[in-house]
C-alpha cells in the first residue's frame, strides 16, 4: 500500500474540523480493531497510461490485469468481477469496458467503501462520509477514504490535534504596521502556540512582548519562522517515540524534507493515515 497525501485533503478538512488548531470535543467511541483497518485506495486513473483507442490487444489485457490486481488489493466489491468478465471475453469487449464502464464500476465501489465506514463510525465519520457521498466524485471519495476518514476517526476518538498554519495569521505588513498592530499579531501567534503546546515559540514571543516594539517587530520578521519550524520538527519527532513502523517512516520523510509545508502536512494529515496503517500491522503498538 502506498501512503500518499492527496492535494484535495484540505477539502476533507473543511468539513471535518475548524481551520484553527483544536482537539476534538466530540468523543464518540474510539478506534477498534475493525475501525482502524486501513486501506490506501489506488487512484486507478493513474494506471491508465495507454491510449485505449490505439493500444494493442495485449496492452489492453496487461492494463486490465494491473487494474484487477489493484481492485483485489483494495478489496473492491464489484470491479474485480467486472474486469474478470472482460478478460474472459473478447478484446473488443474488454476495451469497451475499460473505456466506458471502468469509471462507473470503480465509482460504485468507492461509494460502497465510503458507506461501509459509516456503519461502525462515530459522529464525525458519518458526517464526513455523508459529505463525500453527497458529492459523489472520484476525487472527493478518494480524499475521504484515504485521508478524511482517518481525520474523522481521530476526531471521534478525541485524539485529533491540528497545528495552525501561523503564516495565515500574518495579515499585516510588518514593515508598515503600527506598534499596536504588531503587538496584536504577536498575541494571536502566542495564543496559537500555547494552545498547541509548542516548545519554544511561546517563550520567544513572550520575550518579544516584554521588550521594545522594534525588537518584537524584528523577531516576527526574521525569527518567527525559525522558531516555529523548530517546534514543528520537535512535534514530528515526538510522534515517532510512540508510533509504529509507518508513523516512524512518515515522520522521518517529513523531517528529512524539513520544510514548513511538509511538516504541517505530516502533522495534520499524514500522521493519522500512518497511525491507521500501523493499526493493521502493529495492533499492540497502536493500542
Amino acid at each position: 500500500m502506498r501512503l500518499k497525501i492527496a492535494a484535495g485533503i484540505l477539502l476533507a478538512l473543511a468539513f471535518l474540523a475548524p481551520a484553527t488548531s483544536a482537539v476534538a470535543q466530540t468523543r464518540s467511541p474510539g478506534l477498534t480493531g475493525t475501525s482502524c483497518r486501513a486501506i490506501v485506495y489506488t487512484d486507478i486513473r493513474e494506471l491508465v497510461t495507454v491510449d485505449l483507442d490505439t493500444a494493442s490487444d495485449t496492452e489492453v489485457r496487461v492494463l486490465a490485469n494491473q487494474i484487477m490486481a489493484a481492485a483485489v488489493r483494495d478489496s473492491l466489491t464489484t470491479l474485480p468481477g467486472r474486469i474478470q468478465v472482460g478478460l474472459d471475453g473478447s478484446a473488443d469487449d474488454l476495451r469497451a469496458f475499460l473505456k466506458t464502464g471502468l469509471r462507473v464500476a470503480w465509482t460504485t465501489d468507492l461509494r460502497i467503501a465510503a458507506n461501509q465506514t459509516m456503519s461502525k463510525g462515530g459522529e464525525n465519520v458519518r458526517a464526513a462520509a455523508q459529505v463525500a457521498l453527497d458529492n459523489g466524485t472520484i476525487d472527493v471519495l478518494l480524499t475521504y477514504l484515504n485521508h478524511g476518514l482517518y481525520i474523522a476517526r481521530a476526531l471521534d476518538a478525541g485524539s485529533l490535534k491540528l497545528f495552525t498554519d501561523i503564516r495565515a495569521l500574518v495579515t499585516v505588513d510588518l514593515d508598515t504596521a503600527s506598534d499596536t498592530e504588531v503587538r496584536v499579531l504577536a498575541n494571536q501567534i502566542m495564543a496559537a502556540a500555547v494552545r498547541e503546546s509548542l516548545t519554544t515559540l511561546p517563550g520567544r514571543i513572550q520575550v518579544g512582548l516584554d521588550g521594545s516594539a522594534d525588537d518584537l517587530r524584528a523577531f516576527l520578521k526574521t525569527g518567527l519562522r525559525v522558531a516555529w519550524t523548530t517546534d514543528l520538527r520537535i512535534a514530528a519527532n515526538q510522534t515517532m517515540s510512540k508510533g509504529g513502523e509507518n508513523v516512524r517512516a512518515a515522520a522521518q520523510v517529513a523531517l528529512d524534507n524539513g520544510t514548513i509545508d511538509v511538516l504541517l502536512t505530516y502533522l495534520n494529515h499524514g500522521l493519522y493515515v500512518a497511525r491507521a496503517l500501523d493499526c493493521v500491522y502493529q495492533p499492540a503498538a497502536s493500542a
